[in-house]
Order: C-alpha cells, then sequence, then structure tokens
C-alpha cells in the first residue's frame, strides 16, 4: 500500500501533463517552427523530469544525499586560504532569539592553527555547516561565562575530541573562573564520554582526550594591562579586560600574526583598555546593541504585561555598546574594519541592518559589517587589505 498510493498520484500526474501536452500538440497543429521545436522539447523534459521524481523519489533521494555528502566532505575552506590571519563569525547572535543566528562565537586562523573565541549555543554546528572541522581547534578562549557564551561549549569540546579522535582534551583559556565552567561541563559529559567510548573503542574515542582542561589567567579590576596568554608559530594572543559590570571578570583578545591583528570585544559597555587594545588593528570584531530598536522591545514588553521582558529590556543597554560608540573607537583608534556581533536586538533580514547601525556610519570611516553567521574576513600576509567572503 505505501508504493501503490504514490504510483497511483504519479500516473494522474504523468497523464494529465500528457493530456496537456496532446492539447498543446492539437492546437499547433500546421504551424511546426523553431520555436515550437524548442517548446515540445521542453515539455518532453519536463514530463520526464517530473516522472522520474514522482516514479523514484527514494532513488533519487539517495543519488541526492551521496553528492551532499561528498561535497561536504570534501569541503575545506581553510585548505584555500592565503598565508595570514583569518577570522569569522561562526555565530553572531545573542540572548534573543534569532532565526539566522548561532549564540556568540568568532574563530580565528593564524597559519595553520584553529582557534575559536567564545561557544554560543549552536556554534559548533554551524562550524560544521561552514566545513570547519571542531577537530582541528587548537584552543578555546572564553571572554565570561555568561550562558549565551558559553552554552555550546560541552558540544564543541565534544565534536573535536569525536571528530578527530584526539587523546588530549581540548585547552580552555579564560579568565578567573573557567576551571568551574570547564570541570561543570566535564562532569556533565561523564556519562556521555562512557557511551561513546563503549560503543565506538578507545582507538575512536580516546578517553584521555574528552572534555577540557581550563588553562585560567587572571585580570584585576580596574586594570588596563594585558596580558600574553598564548603563543604559536608566530601567533601572539593577549587577553585585556572590559566594561561589563555587574559582570566580573570579563575579557577582551587581540590576535597578531604575520603583522596583521585582529580584536574581540567580548561583551562590554564602552571602554577605554578595549580602545587601547585595538589600536591599528586591522579589524574589530565589537558587540553591538541598538538603543532605540531595543526600546521598541521595551515598550512592547511593557504594553503586553511582560514584567520580566521589560525589566531586562530596560537592563541591558547598560553593560552593551552602541554601534555609534563602537564606531567612535573604532576610528579613535585606527582601525581599518568594523564588523558587528552579538547583536541585539534579532535582525532576521538584511533590510534591518540600517536601522541597526544608526549613525555609525557617518562616525567610522572605515567599512562597516553587520555580522552574520558564515562571514569571513581575510587579512594576507604582507599587505593591508581585507576581503570578505561566506561560507555559509
Amino acid at each position: 500500500m505505501t508504493w501503490a498510493y504514490p504510483l497511483f498520484t504519479a500516473v494522474r500526474i504523468e497523464l494529465a501533463l500528457a493530456i496537456l501536452l496532446a492539447i498543446t500538440l492539437a492546437g499547433l497543429r500546421g504551424r511546426r517552427s523553431i520555436g515550437f521545436g524548442l517548446l515540445l522539447a521542453a515539455s518532453a523534459v519536463l514530463l520526464g523530469a517530473l516522472g522520474a521524481v514522482m516514479l523514484f523519489p527514494r532513488q533519487l533521494g539517495l543519488m541526492l544525499t551521496r553528492q551532499y555528502v561528498e561535497r561536504a566532505l570534501h569541503n575545506d575552506p581553510l585548505a584555500s586560504l592565503p598565508e595570514g590571519l583569518h577570522a569569522g563569525l561562526c555565530g553572531s547572535g545573542s540572548p534573543l532569539p534569532d532565526p539566522t543566528r548561532a549564540g556568540p562565537c568568532v574563530f580565528v586562523v593564524a597559519g595553520k592553527h584553529l582557534y575559536v573565541v567564545d561557544a554560543g549555543e549552536g556554534s559548533p554546528r554551524k562550524m560544521a555547516l561552514m566545513g570547519l572541522s571542531p577537530g582541528r581547534i587548537d584552543a578555546i578562549l572564553l571572554t565570561h561565562f555568561h550562558s549565551d557564551h558559553i552554552g555550546g561549549l560541552g558540544e564543541m569540546m565534544l565534536q573535536r575530541w569525536g571528530s578527530a579522535s584526539h587523546k588530549d582534551p581540548a585547552v580552555v583559556i579564560g579568565p578567573q573562573g573557567v576551571e568551574s565552567v570547564v570541570r561543570g561541563f566535564n562532569e556533565a559529559y561523564a556519562l556521555d564520554k562512557g557511551y561513546r567510548v563503549a560503543h565506538h573503542g578507545e582507538a575512536t574515542m580516546p578517553p584521555s582526550g574528552a572534555g577540557g582542561v581550563a588553562r585560567p589567567f587572571t585580570l584585576a579590576p580596574g586594570s588596563d594591562a594585558g596580558q600574553v596568554v598564548w603563543q604559536q608559530d608566530g601567533l601572539t594572543i593577549t587577553a585585556f579586560a572590559v566594561a561589563h559590570a555587574p559582570v566580573f571578570p570579563a575579557a577582551g583578545y587581540r590576535f597578531d600574526y604575520g603583522g596583521r591583528s585582529v580584536v574581540i570585544s567580548g561583551d562590554t559597555a564602552p571602554s577605554p583598555t578595549l580602545a587601547k587594545f585595538a589600536r591599528g588593528a586591522d579589524v574589530l570584531f565589537h558587540e553591538g546593541l541598538q538603543t532605540a530598536m531595543v526600546s521598541v522591545l521595551h515598550d512592547a514588553a511593557v504594553r503586553n504585561k511582560r514584567a520580566t521582558l521589560a525589566k531586562i529590556t530596560a537592563d541591558i543597554p547598560s553593560y552593551h555598546t552602541t554601534p555609534e560608540a563602537a564606531a567612535r573607537i573604532a576610528q579613535q583608534a585606527g582601525v581599518r574594519y568594523l564588523m558587528f556581533y552579538h547583536v541585539i536586538p534579532p535582525l532576521p533580514i538584511d533590510f534591518l541592518n540600517a536601522a541597526f547601525l544608526g549613525d555609525a556610519p557617518k562616525i567610522f570611516k572605515g567599512p562597516i559589517t553587520v555580522g552574520r553567521d558564515g562571514m569571513l574576513l581575510s587579512l594576507p600576509t604582507g599587505s593591508t587589505t581585507v576581503r570578505m567572503r561566506e561560507l555559509l
């Protein structure tokens, strides 16, 4: 019965199309031309295609699956990158639900090494969709411990382990407190680890490679000093404090490699320390909250008696940065390119980008982009260019 019904439907469609074609032929009898021949050929192709789709959906589905899987496994966007520093978005969203954005996550490629800053919910899967295997991650860096910045950490550590049979756990760098975060995820995933080792075997899932190991550094309240938290093959990563009170500690990071530089703000209000460490950077990834748009959300929450949402939307502007303020920082710091991420409020369509940016384009004289998941900026060594491409 499961085959008879689709077959009957397909035959009816074929019959209807055949009748339509017969009527067309009858109406055009005696008026043959090149155009008529093309119409006839197109009709035949359409009939054949529709017939194949209706009569052989399983076979065609398997064929398309093979093609998709082969293309996905063959895809390696990092292989074609020029020597230099590259940074992109595996998550450009915030805690507010946005159908187009995963939680905050920036990936950085320096030479042949891959790093990730923050692991927002959904970001490991966005990485996979972009063709970036989490198994290639050298280190994960956390800016702070708000849930939207660590919600995907367990999955990211799991995917790093499971996709490359790592024998060493993921290195997770962060300010003081990162130890308890990593320990909590390790404990939460302990049962899962046992299941996977038992199912796939220790050669595929080495028990020693599961989870993460914390590598903390200490931020002092009010300090504007930076500290080097990672050096490898010409790359230097410097951490510095940002202004996200009452959240403390909270850090930003600067990546320097091959004469090129990228700065990632994390969550912050306008920060003189961030401006200091963004000095002369090629690219600044800065969070952004447009107060005019959040006010719309707040007013709607008040009118609809959503007290909790109204309180939250009244509070959050105090520890984030408007696009205009971020543009001012970028201009004063001599940044070449400004990329917004951790976008608040959600922007499900690009038409809303102008409202989000406000007056920022009048303040910052360089290129500005409202980030979307999958965007990649390339900074080749030996040049000052910044090239953008999309991986999704």
